[in-house]
């Protein structure tokens, strides 16, 4: 009788096995929960920097391009199906004091023009981000006869 209780404690039983096998799987399954989650995070911030960079670009090619020189629209899209608009208008300095005489207003050469910049990612219905800068715009064309004194 003696060897027989010795054999049956040396082992264990069906409940400490399945209770084991229950607290694994719940670590298991929170663990892989924390990795899913933080996967999804890299990926909405690589869809933020690559529409950071989709933005910068667009910002930088319209403001290279020196042949807009009135509002105008201009709208496209990327390969990965991101689409922008850009609106380009004048901008008109807010009014304040006028510190010159009404008659000795000044015509100046340049105009200053309000770039808006909206980005919108496939499937968005609004835009995800928006830039908006300034460009001073030269308004006398070049050999249009008039030359600025030397």
């Amino acid at each position: 009788m003696k060897g027989r209780r010795a054999l049956s404690e040396s082992g264990f039983t069906l409940l400490e096995v399945l209770i084991t096998l229950a607290i694994l799987a719940v670590g298991v399954t929170l663990t892989l929960s924390l990795i899913s989650g933080a996967l999804a995070n890299i990926r909405k911030v690589q869809i933020r920097a690559r529409t950071i960079q989709h933005a910068e670009t667009v910002m930088e090619l319209t403001l290279l391009d020196d042949s807009i020189v009135r509002p105008t629209t201009l709208n496209g899209d990327f390969a990965d199906g991101t689409r922008w608009i850009i609106r380009v208008n004048e901008y008109e300095m807010p009014k304040v004091q006028q510190l010159l005489q009404p008659q000795q207003q000044v015509e100046m050469p340049v105009k200053l023009f309000a770039y808006s910049l909206e980005i919108m990612s496939p499937g968005a219905s609004g835009p995800d981000l928006r830039l908006e800068t300034l460009k001073l715009v030269d308004t006398e064309q070049p050999g249009s006869g008039t030359e600025a004194p030397r």
